[in-house]
C-alpha cells in the first residue's frame, strides 16, 4: 500500500519531493497565520489599545518560542541526515533525545519568561504607550504558560518532516488553530456561559490549542501511524547525542532568539510612534507573514531534502533543490507582493477602520513589498544550511540582519526621518541578509554531514 502522506525524498525527482513535501508546510503556514488574522480582527473590535497589546508582547514571546524552533531545527539536521543514510534506530533514538532536550528547554523558558514580566513589558512599551501596559501583561503572561506545549509541537512536527512526512505538521495545525478560532470570540467576547476576558482571552483560546495539538502529538509518535515509532527506551538519556544536540540546537535558538530579541528593540522604537503606526506595523507583518507562507513551505522542504541528500552523499541533488526552491520564491512572492503594494490600504481597512491606521499601513506597504522577493529567498538559503547542520552560519545571519543592520540603521533614520526610518531599515536589512547567506550556502563546508 502506497503512503501518500509520506515523501521518499531519495527516491523521486527533485521537483515532486520539492512540492509534496511543501504544500502541507504552505497550508500549515497559511492557517497559523489566518488565524493570526483572525485573532487580529477579533482584538482589532476592542480598539487600537488593546490590539497593541498582542503587538507588543509578540517579539518577546516570539523570543522564547525561538529556542523551540531552534532546537527543532537541530532536529531536522540530525534525524533527516540519518534518514538519509537509512539508518532506522538512530532516527529513533534522536527524536527520544530531542523530546529530552526541548521539555527541560521548555520549563526553564516558561520560568524565566513570567519571572521577567513586568521588566519586559515596561521596558519595551515605554512612557508613550503606558496605556498598553495592564493589556500587555495579562496576555503575556496567559500565553507564556503554554509555551512547553509549543517546545513538544515543534519538535514532534519538524521530526516528522526530516523523515518525508511534512502532512502530520499540517494536520495539527489545522486542529490547533481550528480550537484556536472557535474559542478566540468566546473567550475575548464572553459569549455564551463563557466569562469575558477581554486580551487575555485571545492567549488562552491559544492555549487550549496548544493542549489538544500537544496531546495529539505525543500520541502521534508512540502510535504504529507513526512512520518512525519512538520507543520508551529511546528516552534513555544518550549524552553524545544530547551534546550533539545541544552543539546544533544552541546556535540555532540563540541566533533566533537574538533575533527576536532584536524585534523587541526595534518594537520599542515603533512604540516611541504611539497606537496608530503600532498598530498599522502589527498589520503590515501579519500579513506579509501570510505573504511568506510559500517561502516558509518551499524553505521547510528545502531543509528536509538537504538533510536527506547530505546523508545520502548525493550534493549534485541538494544543490539543485535549492536552485529550483529559489527560482519559484522569486517568481510567486513577487506575484504577491505585487498585489499588497497595490492594495495595502483596503488590506489595512480590513483589520482595523480607522483613518489614521489605514492611511500608515499604506506607507509600510508601499515601503515593504519591494524587499519581499529577494528577503524571502534568504529563507530557502537559510534552511539549506539548516538541514546541512551549519547552525553556526544560520546563527550569524540572524545576529547580522537586525543587530549589525537593521536596528542601527532604525535608531538613527527613526530620529531623522521619523516613523518612515523603521521601514527603510527593515528593506536595506533585508536585501543586505540574503546576499550574506547565499554567500554562507555558496562558500562554505555545507557537504560535510554531521552524524
Amino acid at each position: 500500500m502506497i503512503n501518500l502522506a509520506k515523501v521518499d525524498v531519495l527516491s523521486h525527482k527533485i521537483e515532486y519531493s520539492l512540492f509534496h513535501l511543501a504544500w502541507p508546510l504552505v497550508v500549515s503556514n497559511a492557517l497559523q497565520t489566518i488565524y493570526n488574522i483572525v485573532d487580529s480582527y477579533f482584538l482589532g473590535k476592542l480598539g487600537p489599545i488593546q490590539f497593541s497589546a498582542s503587538t507588543i508582547t509578540w517579539p518577546v514571546i516570539f523570543t522564547f518560542i525561538s529556542l523551540a524552533m531552534g532546537f527543532s531545527q537541530a532536529g531536522i539536521a540530525i534525524v533527516s541526515q540519518n534518514y538519509g543514510r537509512r539508518d532506522l534506530n538512530a532516527v529513533k533514538k534522536s527524536m527520544g533525545q530531542l523530546y529530552l532536550v526541548t521539555i527541560v528547554a521548555g520549563l526553564l523558558s516558561t520560568s524565566i519568561g513570567i519571572a521577567l514580566t513586568k521588566p519586559i513589558i515596561y521596558g519595551i512599551a515605554g512612557q508613550k504607550s503606558i496605556e498598553v501596559i495592564p493589556y500587555a501583561i495579562s496576555y503575556y503572561i496567559v500565553d507564556m504558560i503554554g509555551l512547553p506545549l509549543v517546545f513538544v509541537i515543534n519538535a514532534t512536527t519538524s521530526a516528522m518532516r526530516a523523515v518525508g512526512d511534512s502532512q502530520f505538521g499540517m494536520r495539527v495545525t489545522l486542529y490547533m488553530n481550528l480550537v484556536n478560532m472557535l474559542f478566540d470570540p468566546l473567550l475575548i467576547f464572553g459569549i455564551g456561559p463563557f466569562p469575558k476576558l477581554g486580551v487575555a482571552g485571545a492567549a488562552w483560546a491559544t492555549n487550549i490549542g496548544r493542549f489538544i495539538a500537544a496531546g495529539i502529538s505525543i500520541w502521534h509518535v508512540f502510535s504504529k501511524r507513526a512512520h518512525i515509532k519512538v520507543e520508551k527506551k529511546d528516552f534513555k538519556p544518550d549524552w553524545k547525542l544530547i551534546k550533539l544536540i545541544l552543539k546544533l540546537g544552541l546556535p540555532s535558538a540563540l541566533g533566533m532568539s537574538i533575533t527576536s530579541a532584536g524585534f523587541a528593540v526595534i518594537m520599542k522604537y515603533v512604540s516611541m510612534f504611539g497606537p496608530i503606526v503600532i498598530s498599522a506595523y502589527g498589520i503590515g507583518n501579519r500579513v506579509t507573514n501570510l505573504v511568506s507562507m510559500i517561502s516558509f513551505g518551499l524553505a521547510g522542504a528545502v531543509s528536509a531534502m538537504i538533510g536527506q541528500f547530505v546523508g545520502a552523499g548525493r550534493y549534485t541533488d541538494a544543490e539543485e533543490t535549492v536552485k529550483r526552491a529559489f527560482w519559484w520564491n522569486i517568481t510567486i512572492i513577487g506575484v504577491l507582493s505585487l498585489l499588497t503594494f497595490i492594495y495595502g490600504k483596503e488590506v489595512t481597512k480590513f483589520f482595523i477602520n480607522d483613518p489614521g491606521v489605514i492611511g500608515m499601513g499604506d506607507i509600510f506597504f508601499k515601503y515593504i513589498s519591494f524587499s519581499m522577493p529577494i528577503f524571502t529567498a534568504y529563507m530557502i538559503y537559510n534552511n539549506a544550511l539548516i538541514g546541512a547542520g551549519k547552525t553556526i552560519l544560520t546563527m550569524i545571519g540572524d545576529i547580522l540582519r537586525l543587530w549589525a543592520i537593521r536596528i542601527p540603521i532604525i535608531a538613527v533614520l527613526s530620529v531623522t526621518l521619523g516613523f518612515k526610518g523603521i521601514f527603510i531599515g527593515m528593506i536595506i536589512s533585508n536585501l543586505i541578509v540574503f546576499f550574506v547567506t547565499y554567500a554562507f550556502f555558496k562558500f562554505s563546508n555545507w557537504k560535510k554531514a554531521v552524524v
